[in-house]
């Protein structure tokens, strides 16, 4: 009898690097997953940074106004009437602030705020 060498058979090689290609290929699925993920939240937080910014800018008159960030999220606001105290000489405005950009994958992504403000009635 011949004593069977030690080691591995081709078809073992193979299987086994199967296994590792697709092993591979998943964990870098995932890591480009996580990737996105972050720079998504990361456009998401900037927008509505812009925004809040862009809304404490913004005066008590009633105006609609639009332009462009330098990098590259646009802004629309719009500031109108909400309610008139009138026994407290004061206004209510209605305040809404939209900040939109284009994702990695040039889709269409935007935050809007909205909130009210108290001003003082001209006289």
């Amino acid at each position: 009898m011949q004593a069977r060498e030690a080691g591995f058979t081709l078809i073992e090689v193979i299987v086994a690097m199967a296994i590792l290609s697709i092993t591979f290929v998943l964990i870098m699925q995932l890591f480009s997953s996580g990737l996105r993920a972050s720079r998504t939240s990361c456009d998401f937080t900037r927008a509505v940074v812009h925004a809040k910014d862009k809304m404490e800018e913004l005066s008590g008159e009633p105006v609609q106004e639009s332009g462009e960030f330098e990098d590259g999220f646009k802004w629309e606001t719009e500031v109108q009437a909400y309610k008139e105290l009138e026994e407290a000489g004061l206004n209510l405005l209605e305040i809404k602030v939209k900040v939109s950009w284009a994702d990695a994958l040039n889709k269409e992504r935007s935050v809007e705020l909205t909130s009210l403000k108290l001003v003082e009635n001209e006289k």
